[in-house]
């Protein structure tokens, strides 16, 4: 008997000695694990609304002229309740502030936040909640009026600079004071409109927040003219915004990310609102995947094989909601900067649809 097939029949004999008989091949598969029913879609679809909480601000949250709800968080939304209810239209909208938001979720009076929140690991460890991936990546920025005696806005003693409370840009305006011994004021209001509204009303001369919302509230057609003036703060400060959920039922928590992730991977495969019916059955293998649905896996988690068609046809993909919220057909004119798919030197990233 050659050495090799002794050792095997020895070591054979010391396993069925210890009592372990020899597991059949067949036992060996595993079958896919059983996703347990998610309570909130439930609850939603019998609500037949997703409730979505969010910070009003000019292109991301905000009314139009006739009174309907509009702008890159909002769609986001609307692209969940088209893919969950069929129905883009079907939301409800509640306005957070921070950490307001969380105690909503955790208590289920909202089923997801898109209130322009930075993911962060104390708000991640302290509070039951999950966030989803970030949908929009942004820096911390100062906006000033312009001083009458011509010199620099943030310069000398005596300025003072508004910020929503209880915000990371909050922290890090703090942090930097305190390490660069600026002589500025910090003056902290509840919300993000109110400490707009302060400085609007030149409360303070300065106002911090997230890039964006300070450019796109500069940029707003009711803003007071001439201008203040924006720049970047001088401190790295990353504010990657995600959706948020409460992490009680992890089937809601995985529809919500992809969902999005679905959005992103549409623009990254060139699937528009406009093109995505031919492309479900004359695209590529994953963009047949994406649009006509896993059936078993959505049938799993409790959605319809279509749900990522019923959202990209409906609101449009990233680029698209993008774009016309905030982005070049917007009066706000947001560069994409790192908001491009990775395969264009950005970071959105979806993991694959097989």
């Amino acid at each position: 008997m050659p050495t090799r097939v002794r050792i095997l029949a020895a070591a054979t004999a010391a396993w069925l000695a210890l009592g372990c008989p020899a597991v059949p091949a067949k036992n060996l598969a595993r079958s896919p694990a059983q996703t347990p029913p998610s309570s909130v879609l439930a609850a939603i679809q019998q609500r037949g609304t997703v409730r979505c909480g969010v910070t009003y601000s000019p292109g991301f949250a905000a009314n139009d002229a006739s009174g309907r709800p509009v702008g890159f968080m909002v769609d986001l939304c609307r692209a969940l309740a088209a893919a969950v209810l069929g129905n883009a239209e079907a939301i409800e909208l509640r306005r957070m502030s921070k950490p307001q938001e969380f105690i909503a979720l955790e208590g289920g009076d909202i089923d997801v936040s898109f209130a322009q929140t930075s993911w962060t690991f104390p708000r991640d460890a302290t509070y039951r909640i999950d966030f989803g991936p970030p949908v929009f990546h942004d820096q911390q920025g100062v906006a000033a009026w312009p001083r009458d005696d011509g010199r620099p806005p943030l310069q000398g003693g005596g300025v003072t600079v508004c910020v929503p409370a209880a915000t990371t840009s909050h922290r890090t305006l703090e942090e930097y004071v305190a390490r660069t011994g600026q002589p500025w004021q910090i003056r902290q209001y509840p919300t993000w409109p109110d400490a707009l509204q302060a400085f609007i009303g030149k409360e303070c001369a300065a106002i911090s927040t997230d890039h964006s919302l300070l450019t796109a509230a500069l940029r707003a057609p009711d803003f007071p003219k001439p201008g203040a003036e924006i720049a970047p703060l001088p401190v790295p400060a990353r504010e990657p915004v995600a959706p948020v959920t409460a992490n009680a039922d992890r089937t809601w928590v995985g529809v919500v990310r992809w969902t999005m992730f679905a959005l992103m991977l549409a623009e990254e495969k060139g699937v528009t609102a406009d093109n995505a019916a031919i492309l479900s059955t004359t695209g590529g293998s994953e963009v047949q995947r994406l649009l006509q649905g896993i059936p078993d896996v959505a049938e799993r988690v409790g959605l319809r094989a279509d749900w990522a068609y019923q959202a990209i046809t409906q609101v449009g993909n990233y680029g698209e909601i993008f774009d016309r919220n905030i982005g070049d057909r917007s009066p706000y004119r947001l560069p994409r900067g790192p908001n491009r798919p990775w395969s264009r030197g950005g970071l959105l990233y979806a993991p694959v649809f097989q």
